[in-house]
């Protein structure tokens, strides 16, 4: 009896478990779904300012929802907008004393912090110095350097040496602030502050206050402060400075006087920086590189003045011995990767193979991932190919796709191992829509949530830092060129490049105007003709040159008036449908012209029809790959490039 009594007390624990736990599930799905349904009702009355109705909503979000935290983060914003800063303060306190450790934390903190400010609440203090110590790589920890200056200065004691030390605290606050950010919200607020404290101020005080006016645009004001520094210690930014005054003369002045004594221990980019000004107002740009390269400086920038000229100055047959030149002497230098690639490519060309392998196992080995790298394990394996070393060859061309998959060479390479489908092997696109660019995960769930409920303001105040979320909300807001810029400088940055099933690509190269493109093909591969147009405008419809080039397609407009006039085309330069009509029908007689090969026509459309047939008898090539790399023109040599690697990533995303 007793045993039977056990077994059914066992019985009763575990339906009473399993209704628990049913009842739980229950809760916390009915509980999403009714925080989903809340949230969406709030965030409309919210965006009609309608805060009132927008608190009480959001109110409704109930307690075991994931969207709790940020349903009370938008009733505070909720009850700043009303005015109601004490209300305010409430719920952001109860963010920032949750325990958790979301990204709406340090947000409202900082928040919190600053309505105390506003309303002298002494505890502000303790805040900003939170955010400084647990979030310091944050731009709430910078900007709470700025507030923490503030309530030190509006609270100076008057005894005179602890007065002179606040005072001397603050000044560290400010200086902090504009350190971190030169250009922020309070950089120029801080500079006045700074003066205003009447500190005795060094070289690196005058060069920092410099930097503020300089970056918020006022280079007349950096200037009085620059004349505070040594020529020494800011020649780069004295330079800088009248560049963006105008003063061609005294660019050319502080340029050529910084690089002859003061260059030694300055910032390469820098350096890097100012002779291209220099370059920009000399009378022509050769004349400048010519005349910087006679100068043998010794100093920082003198290997990137000999790249210059070896690469645009120089005479072809002098090339190979300029570059040598500029590798020997700079080995490890930030140029010595290209300049030990044109060697390669100068031997590779003269069919002196041997030499060429050579040159490319040390490239290799040396520069495994330079902007050069790709063209070098593409090349190897045409070498491999030459010398009839099959199996090394497609090694070479598998490896250029793998580890280089998004570059002209990947496109190159695919060719070259499966030559059955032809240079030019995707001649339609399957649209997919842009979506949001990362998958579920336990750290962007709620980000995720956020952004299918179309709350971009917090999406993009949580994310910051992330370029590709920040380029996806652009592209929601129908910034479209934002969009693909920020999302190719995020994916610039990566070491790793994803594979192309990654909904980030998408952000890079989306389908704009697609549809249209098709409708207007006529006989063009439409792949191509829809990677001219991003690299052409990168979406624009509004774009223009400075040469006068307008419109998607970037159609001079004496062109686009006779093709318009020779087609029965109507409408205007920047009507999409018109210009990529017209793009269309110019790009298509471009080939007709060029023996139908996109190649040329592509070279042709940047380069011009006239230059193409002229190269037609001064290269000597035996292939595409020939012919590419010695395209006389750089712009036109990159823009090929540009094209085809465009052309490859779109077939490979859709």
């Amino acid at each position: 009896m007793r045993r039977r009594r056990q077994k059914y007390d066992i019985y009763i624990f575990i339906f009473s478990a399993l209704l628990l736990i049913g009842y739980m599930t229950y809760n916390r799905y009915s509980s999403e779904s009714r925080g989903i349904n809340a949230y969406k009702v709030a965030l409309e009355s919210y965006k009609n300012t309608d805060y009132e109705k927008a608190y009480y909503e959001f109110g409704k979000v109930p307690s075991a929802s994931s969207l709790k935290e940020p349903a009370l983060f938008r009733q505070a914003r909720c009850a700043t907008n009303m005015g109601k800063k004490q209300l305010a303060i409430k719920k952001y306190n109860k963010i920032a004393h949750s325990g958790s450790k979301s990204s709406i934390v340090p947000i409202s903190e900082y928040n919190m912090a600053n309505l105390m400010y506003e309303i002298k609440d002494s505890n502000a203090k303790k805040h900003f110095q939170h955010i400084i110590k647990k979030y310091p790589s944050s731009d709430y920890a910078t900007a709470s350097e700025y507030y923490l200056g503030l309530i030190t200065v509006n609270n100076l004691p008057k005894n005179k040496k602890r007065k002179q030390k606040s005072i001397e605290k603050a000044g560290i606050n400010f200086k902090n602030y504009i350190t971190k950010s030169p250009d922020g919200r309070y950089s120029i607020k801080s500079a006045e502050e700074i003066q205003k404290l009447g500190l005795k101020l060094n070289n690196y005080d005058n060069l920092l206050l410099a930097k503020v006016y300089y970056e918020n645009g006022d280079f007349e004001k950096a200037k009085t402060f620059l004349a505070k520094t040594t020529l020494a210690f800011s020649w780069t930014d004295f330079a800088k400075n009248e560049f963006k005054l105008g003063n061609k003369d005294k660019v050319k002045y502080y340029t050529e006087l910084g690089l002859k004594n003061h260059a030694d221990g300055a910032i390469e980019k820098e350096v890097f920086e100012i002779i291209d000004n220099y370059l920009a107002v000399a009378s022509s740009r050769g004349e400048g590189i010519k005349y910087l390269a006679s100068q043998n400086y010794k100093s920082t920038g003198a290997d990137y003045i000999s790249y210059l000229n070896c690469s645009e100055v120089v005479p072809s047959e002098s090339k190979e011995a300029c570059f040598r030149t500029l590798y020997e002497k700079y080995p490890n230098g930030q140029f010595s990767g290209d300049a030990l690639y044109n060697l390669f490519m100068s031997k590779y060309l003269k069919k002196r193979y041997s030499d060429a392998q050579r040159l490319g196992f040390l490239h290799l080995k040396k520069f495994p991932n330079v902007k050069s790298s790709p063209a070098i394990v593409y090349f190897m394996g045409k070498i491999s190919t030459k010398l009839k070393h099959y199996e090394n060859a497609n090694s070479y061309y598998k490896k250029t796709i793998s580890d280089y998959p998004d570059s002209y060479y990947a496109f190159r390479a695919n060719y070259n191992l499966y030559k059955d489908d032809g240079m030019f092997p995707f001649e339609d696109l399957k649209c997919k829509k842009v979506a949001f660019p990362y998958k579920k995960s336990m750290e962007n769930n709620l980000v995720i949530k956020l952004a299918l409920l179309k709350d971009y303001d917090l999406v993009e105040e949580l994310c910051k830092k992330d370029k590709f979320i920040q380029s996806w909300i652009a592209y929601e807001k129908g910034n479209y060129t934002i969009s693909a810029i920020l999302a190719r400088n995020a994916m610039e940055e990566l070491p790793v490049k994803p594979a192309f099933d990654d909904l980030r690509w998408r952000l890079i190269y989306p389908l704009h105007y697609y549809d249209k493109v098709c409708k207007y093909r006529k006989n063009n591969n439409p792949v191509v003709l829809q990677s001219i147009l991003k690299e052409e405008s990168h979406f624009n419809s509004f774009a223009g040159s400075l040469v006068g080039a307008a419109g998607l397609m970037q159609l001079m407009p004496a062109t686009y008036s006779e093709v318009s006039k020779n087609h029965g085309i109507s409408g205007d330069i920047f009507s999409p449908e018109s210009n990529i009509n017209a793009g269309s029908a110019y790009y298509e007689g471009l080939k007709k012209v060029l023996g139908n090969k996109d190649l040329y026509a592509i070279s042709a459309y940047n380069g011009g029809i006239g230059s193409v047939t002229n190269w037609f008898s001064k290269i000597i090539y035996n292939d595409v790959d020939e012919f590419v790399e010695q395209i006389p023109y750089p712009e036109t040599k990159n823009y090929v490039k540009k094209v085809l690697r465009t052309y490859w990533v779109y077939g490979n995303i859709y």
